[in-house]
């Protein structure tokens, strides 16, 4: 009888605002989010007895395709349906805010995989699927290796033909930015100036080709020495040139310069740049601590729209629900 009348009082709720509250139930890695929530954020909780001992939380930047960041709920309430009205009622924030389907990215080692598959199956989400690797390094060492790859080295030797200076963006850099993001390639991204507040300038770079942006790679600093290349774009007339390796091995360098050589460099290559994977596995799994499998589940293709969304960097832990 207890178990059914704490299941009448538990109540979803739309956060605003400081939600710090809630910070037990997601990662360290989000506590940031919470702390003001921006547009862009939704978080939805449950509360019992007064108490915070649900959270769904996920990003939802005017794309058409919402994320799923984490999803928690306390011990003692599990196994109550809780997880599930967090899933639906995230979901249904997401649709009023334009989105028209749902993603949840995870690490194929993820400890909560075994409680998230089958919840995400309840809300009708898809099977898992392989979406990519996630590579993790030291700064020093893969800048190194980058270094080293023959071709790599011909292009960091021309130095008047490209330039991968810091996040400094000019009006001209403005709109070729926009411009960039127009393209079909780029579909799902959120560039350099949507990135803006939670991008780390000194660690970011944009890409240009005889002075003209034709790409960038923005990074954030999740820890003080730990960063995470989130996003990277390349014009893809200059898809076959290497000049994205090319701006990583700059990211590398500076990033070993500034924060130590044994400092962590994280990034993210999703399955629609098979080359980019292949290049992965082939490459910069010799030189780095740890490459995973990342795997993610979308709501079912009825619900979904044709379009993906494409944002590297964008992988994700789920608690036990």
């Amino acid at each position: 009888m207890s178990g059914i009348m704490r299941m009448h009082v538990c109540r979803t709720v739309l956060l605003t605002g400081d939600a710090r509250l809630f910070s037990g139930l997601t990662f360290n890695r989000y506590h940031r989010l919470l702390i003001s929530l921006e547009p862009s954020v939704i978080a939805v909780g449950a509360i019992a007895g007064g108490r915070p001992v649900g959270l769904a939380l996920g990003i939802c930047n005017g794309t058409q395709e919402a994320e799923l960041l984490s999803i928690a709920v306390a011990p003692a309430e599990r196994r109550r349906g809780i997880a599930l009205a967090l899933v639906q009622a995230w979901s249904e924030e997401a649709a009023r805010r334009g989105a028209f389907s749902m993603i949840a990215r995870y690490s194929e080692t993820n400890a909560g995989r075994a409680a998230f598959e089958p919840l995400a199956a309840r809300a009708g989400w898809s099977a898992p699927a392989e979406d990519g690797l996630l590579v993790t390094g030291r700064a020093g060492a893969m800048a190194e290796a980058v270094g080293a790859w023959r071709a790599i080295s011909g292009r960091l030797a021309q130095p008047h033909l490209y330039d991968y200076a810091t996040m400094n963006l000019s009006d001209a850099d403005r709109t070729a930015v926009s411009t960039c993001l127009l393209r079909p390639e780029a579909n799902g991204m959120l560039g350099p100036l949507a990135l803006t507040d939670r991008m780390a300038p000194a660690f970011s770079t944009l890409i240009r080709r005889e002075g003209t942006v034709v790409g960038w790679v923005v990074a954030s600093q999740p820890a003080e020495r730990s960063i995470h290349y989130d996003e990277a774009f390349l014009d893809p007339v200059y898809w076959h040139s290497g000049i994205t390796i090319g701006a990583y091995h700059h990211c590398y360098t500076r990033q070993a310069m500034l924060l130590g050589r044994d400092s962590v460099a994280t990034y993210y290559t999703d399955p629609t740049r098979p080359r980019m994977v292949a290049l992965t596995r082939r490459r910069f799994a010799q030189v780095a601590d740890r490459v995973e499998t990342i795997l993610a589940v979308r709501t079912a293709p009825a619900q979904s729209s044709s379009t993906s969304f494409n944002r590297k960097g964008s992988t994700h832990e789920h608690c036990s629900a």
